[in-house]
């Protein structure tokens, strides 16, 4: 994904703040991040959708699965529980759900391979 404009760019890093605030809170929710960013969520979904080509939720889901992926490759020991509080999840069954259909495997196949080195989960 390619950003076009400056504020198109402004728009993603107050969003990824926001979002980040959030999954430090442990609920994460459009209309919540929204009103964080002074926007109705419409206009959050207009001006997200313009940016990146993708529904907010989309977007939103994809920042929290790299998250994941990235406290998984750099924190072995971190378990799937506390990495789904991480990152704003409910509870590991919707985390896991949500990891597998975007990763195509669950987080512990995902640990597993990246413990074996297995190449094919380089991006």
């Amino acid at each position: 994904m390619s950003v076009r404009t400056y504020s198109d760019r402004r728009l993603l890093e107050m969003l990824s703040e926001a979002l980040h605030a959030s999954m430090q809170r442990g609920k994460v929710d459009i209309k919540t991040l929204a009103t964080q960013m002074a926007m109705s969520t419409c206009q959050l979904n207009r001006r997200v959708k313009e940016a990146t080509g993708q529904t907010t939720s989309d977007y939103v889901m994809g920042v929290r699965l790299a998250e994941a992926k990235q406290l998984l490759a750099e924190f072995p020991e971190i378990t799937i529980f506390e990495t789904a509080q991480h990152c704003g999840f409910a509870d590991t069954a919707h985390f896991s759900h949500a990891f597998k259909r975007k990763e195509g495997l669950s987080p512990s196949e995902y640990i597993y391979r990246l413990q074996s080195h297995d190449t094919t989960l380089e991006e």
